[in-house]
């Protein structure tokens, strides 16, 4: 309650300094004055009195407000015991001077005996009032206190709760915390299903990337065998086209190099097509391909590519 009190004298971002400390010893120093000790000299009824005033905030979980509440009545207590005990100067009046009575004879026996009935009169009377102050007070004391949620059942103490209401708070309780299990079960239920989820996902992609890589390695041998197929072609058009010569009728005929043959044109064909078919025949008998392969099919893929080149330069000019 002090550091509450004195956390207006602290400067934001400073854990202690000299005014927040003089505030504190101040502060403490009052209560001990006017309270004692750990606040000893409070009274049964006066501490009851701050918890009834002081609970609402208490139960409502307001830490400030209920040390702001504390606070205020100290106050109000330290106030009124100032009023009820004033100080020397205030209490005691200054002293008057001797009045001096001159001498009397003795009073004569009916004054003193009504004045003894007169006495007897008023003590009496206040031990009446006296009496019924302590009656008063007592009936004070008895009287039952309601309880602080329902107001209709009484209780032994100011501020307490009925055995219904103990009951339906102590159930609310109950309530409150198995409310807040479920929920952090809830809680772990949805992460450990979002973490199957992204595992699930996971597997699925490996399996997606394994299928795409399995397609592309059988996309590369179904390449490799489409080459290897194209090359025993080639290969066999190379031995066959060694055969320069043929015997026919007892002679021999001298093969003609025909460059619309080679590129694969007609004879009326444009330059363009003359040179797209030229780019054709260059990719079809590019070396890379046989790289692999043979020295015969090597050569005879060297010899294409060559007859290709002699192609279109006579066509092309």
């Amino acid at each position: 309650m002090i550091e509450h009190v004195c956390s207006a004298t602290r400067a934001p971002g400073v854990v202690e300094s000299g005014a927040y400390r003089d505030c504190l010893n101040r502060k403490l120093l009052s209560i001990r004055t006017d309270f004692g000790r750990d606040l000893s000299r409070l009274s049964a009824s006066e501490r009851r009195t701050m918890d009834s005033v002081c609970s609402r905030a208490l139960e409502a979980r307001e830490r400030e407000a209920y040390l702001e509440c504390l606070n205020g009545q100290l106050l109000a207590l330290s106030s009124r015991g100032s009023r009820a005990h004033p100080g020397p100067s205030a209490a005691t009046p200054p002293p008057s001077p001797p009045v001096v009575v001159p001498a009397a004879g003795p009073l004569p026996a009916e004054t003193s005996s009504s004045m003894s009935g007169l006495w007897i009169g008023v003590a009496v009377v206040s031990m009446l009032v006296a009496t019924g102050g302590v009656l008063l007070f007592m009936k004070a004391r008895r009287a039952p206190s309601k309880c602080r949620v329902c107001g209709v059942v009484d209780v032994p103490q100011s501020g307490a709760l009925c055995q219904q209401c103990r009951r339906e708070a102590a159930e609310a309780v109950r309530r409150a915390a198995t409310e807040r299990v479920d929920h952090e079960r809830a809680n772990l239920e949805e992460l450990r299903q979002q973490k199957a989820r992204q595992e699930e996902d996971a597997r699925l992609r490996d399996q997606e990337q394994a299928r795409q890589r399995e397609e592309e390695a059988r996309q590369r041998e179904l390449e490799a065998s489409r080459r290897e197929e194209e090359a025993r072609r080639q290969e066999e058009e190379a031995r066959q086209s060694r055969q320069t010569t043929v015997t026919a009728q007892g002679g021999t005929v001298q093969e003609v190099f025909d460059p619309y043959a080679i590129l694969g044109v007609s004879r009326g064909a444009s330059q363009q097509e003359i040179r797209v078919a030229y780019d054709e025949a260059r990719l079809k008998y590019d070396m890379d391909h046989v790289a692999h392969l043979g020295p015969e099919l090597q050569e005879h893929f060297k010899a294409k590519a060559q007859a290709v080149d002699r192609a279109y330069q006579m066509l092309a000019g």
